[in-house]
Order: C-alpha cells, then structure tokens, then sequence
C-alpha cells in the first residue's frame, strides 16, 4: 500500500483545512517509508496501541490523538508520549493523527454521533458542535438509549432545571464543556465535563457519556474509507474502570 496515496484519502475526508490552531493534525513520526503493508486504526497512539502495531505488522498507525502537543525539550522513555515515539521509530512504525479536522469534518465524529442518535434538521454550531432535533422522548428513555447505542457502562447527567422530554439535542464529541453554552438545546451530550463546568450549567440538561465513548464510534468509519486496504482496529479499552 501506498502511504502517500493512504493519507490523501484521510485528508480528503478530513482536510487539514479544518484543524484549530492549536492543533497537531499530521504526521507524528514520519520515516523514510513510502509502503505499508497493513495499518492499524486507533483512538490513542499509547504504548500499548504501538506495541499491537508491530505484533500485527502494521507499519503504519493511524489515530485521532495526537502523540505530541507541547514542545519536546528532551527524549527520555519516562515521558509518556516520548516512549511511544522511541518504540515507534525503533521499531520502524509510522504515526498520522487526524484530530480536530475529523471532529470538524462532514461526515466525521460529531456527524456520526448524529446521525447514530438520530437527528434531524442538524445544524453545525462554532465548527464542532451538531445541533438536531429528535421526536419527543423522554430524558430517561433518551439517556438509556445514548448508553445502549454508545455502550457506555454508566453516563453522568447534569439537569439543573429538571428536563424530563428530550426534542433538541445537542452533541461534541471529546472534552466539548466549552461548548454547552453555545448552542439552546434541551440535552447537551459530549464527555469529560469537569465539577466547575457542571456547575455552571444552568439552562439544559447535559449528559458525559465519556471521552473514549464519545469517539471510538469514527473508527469503523475510517476503516471503510480505507477500504479496500488492509487495516486493522486496535483493541482499546476506556481508562476508567468502575466499582
């Protein structure tokens, strides 16, 4: 398989275009490789991801979170991200991340999530957020169906103003609290909400579904853009475990 000819369908779907400033959409580690004979798909390039990688003889690794985001001042294994990067080159594994541009992207994360919970008449609000609307239903039978379709374990629901029907929903996938504010909507769904974000919500219900939760669901979607090239999904698991 051609690289170059694998990144520019990821990059059609998702253009670099799209990318916030701040972001690190792109090559991680680029090497002097221009084949791959198999490619995995994962959320996170972990050490874990990576080490799945060469055991399945994926050259290449595909993820929607960057390796890098702050400036690197040395190479030691003990920095998480720089031990993926040392067993990544050793081992002659390259790394592409697709971040904000997939959460931006017609078709991408937060599109998918739509589409997953059924909305309609979607909206795009601030580039990230998707804004529809579902017949009535009510919060319960709305949060049960969210973790059925999602397979969240457990969800987190903030309802300062006592929402019991559902008609406008509201979704961001990842850490999307920043968000909540920006759109009306009766339901506001992303993950990660933070104790101060919770408590300044105050005009909607909002429901963390978890990061992890909220955006394993691209993953089938690149692997169909793929399509006919050999890949492979890594096995991930949230973080998080409960009791």
């Amino acid at each position: 398989m051609k690289i170059n000819e694998i990144i520019e369908k990821i990059e059609t779907f998702a253009p670099l275009s799209l990318a916030e400033p701040w972001d690190n959409t792109g090559w991680q580690i680029k090497l002097d490789l221009d084949t791959a004979d198999k490619v995995m798909l994962a959320l996170s390039p972990t050490f874990d991801v990576l080490e799945q990688a060469k055991e399945q003889g994926c050259s290449l690794v595909i993820t929607h979170h960057p390796l890098f985001f702050s400036k690197i001042k040395q190479i030691t294994p003990e920095i998480f991200s720089n031990k993926s990067a040392i067993f990544a080159i050793q081992n002659n594994i390259q790394i592409y991340s697709a971040h904000t541009n997939l959460d931006k992207a017609q078709g991408g994360i937060n599109d998918k999530l739509a589409a997953m919970l059924g909305l309609f008449d979607v909206e795009i609000v601030d580039g990230f957020v998707r804004a529809g609307m579902v017949e009535d239903i009510s919060l319960e039978e709305f949060i049960l169906k969210c973790k059925k379709i999602l397979g969240c374990e457990s969800v987190k629901l903030i309802n300062p103003i006592g929402i019991e029907t559902v008609r406008k929903v509201a979704i961001c996938s990842g850490s999307g609290a920043d968000f909540i504010n920006s759109v009306e909507a009766d339901i506001f769904i992303t993950g990660d909400v933070k104790y101060h974000s919770a408590i300044e919500v105050l005009d909607k219900s909002v429901l963390d579904v978890g990061h992890f939760e909220s955006e394993r669901v691209i993953l089938p979607v690149l692997q169909e853009i793929l399509a006919p090239w050999d890949t492979v999904l890594a096995d991930e698991k949230n973080p998080w475990e409960l009791f």
